[in-house]
């Protein structure tokens, strides 16, 4: 691998891009919500825990056969990296955690027991499978909590209205949850090898894409909604739709056989391009 390979990928499978990815969205719901951009403790714990969650789900054990992605290869090939950087997103999470609400944490230590189930805790009278095992609820569970992870937890105890939230939290929820649907396809041959149901291989892979393209227009069209009956501005919604439209251009082309850099720069990339949009919005539109 040459230095520039190195230079891509370290931050990738690192976990520290989807990490920035998490702040992002956290700042999109700040310029949403009407409020000044701000990065505090809130911001800092959001990028803490997503790379640390992301970095466990490194170490976890087991048959399963999607430990042998390149993720997990990148962990073995750099063991002291990842266990430092693991280390220090783990003591990171906990002393952020103090910095929060109360209602921040409830929230939090909720998120962390589905966390666990999802991808650490057997189920019992299951022989040892877990949440992320049950193929189907994968999508469901990635797009929950990546929404309360990016909406509720930041936003807790901000003076937000409820039906603002609501919009914020389903906006998330949807876009998320698309994304999530394609990152299947990358991993169909080890699911297949150990027997998940994924959408992909209920479906196949173009009825997978259709379907997360459709969630997305659906999306757009929520959006436009809340534009007519809410009081989001109308330049929020422009920069919304317009990375929607990218995200379903980025996802056309996805085959069983696409790269790694596509799903983990391009597509996760899409969160943080949709951040891009709404900043240059507010800044024409104020």
């Amino acid at each position: 691998m040459n230095w520039l390979q190195r230079v891509i990928t370290f931050p990738l499978y690192s976990n520290l891009f989807i990490g920035l990815c998490a702040v992002a969205l956290v700042l999109t719901n700040q310029l949403t919500a009407g409020q000044h951009l701000w990065l505090g403790y809130v911001s800092a714990f959001v990028f803490s825990s997503t790379v640390f969650a992301y970095s466990a789900l490194k170490f976890r054990t087991g048959t399963h056969a999607a430990t042998a992605t390149t993720h997990n290869n990148w962990a073995e090939q750099n063991p002291i990296t990842a266990k430092v950087i693991l280390l220090i997103s783990g003591l990171a999470t906990a002393l952020l955690f103090f910095k929060l609400t109360l209602r921040a944490q409830q929230v939090t230590l909720a998120l962390g027991l589905v966390t666990a189930l999802y991808g650490f805790v057997s189920l019992p009278f299951t022989g040892g499978m877990k949440l992320r095992d049950y193929g189907l609820l994968k999508t469901a569970f990635v797009g929950l909590v990546w929404s309360v992870t990016t909406v509720v937890i930041p936003l807790a105890g901000r003076g937000i209205g409820t039906e603002l939230l609501a919009f914020l939290l389903l906006r998330r929820f949807l876009f998320v949850m698309a994304l999530t649907m394609v990152f299947e396809i990358k991993d169909i041959k080890a699911d297949k090898a150990y027997g998940l149901k994924t959408l992909p291989m209920r479906l196949g892979i173009g009825r997978t894409k259709l379907l997360a393209q459709a969630v997305l227009l659906l999306l757009m069209l929520i959006n436009i909604a809340q534009y007519l009956f809410s009081e989001v501005s109308l330049g929020n919604i422009i920069a919304v739709n317009i990375s929607i439209l990218l995200s379903i251009a980025c996802i056309q082309p996805l085959t069983e056989e696409t790269g790694d850099v596509w799903y983990y720069l391009v597509l996760d990339g899409m969160m943080f391009i949709q951040f891009v949009f709404v900043f240059i919005t507010k800044i024409l539109f104020a």
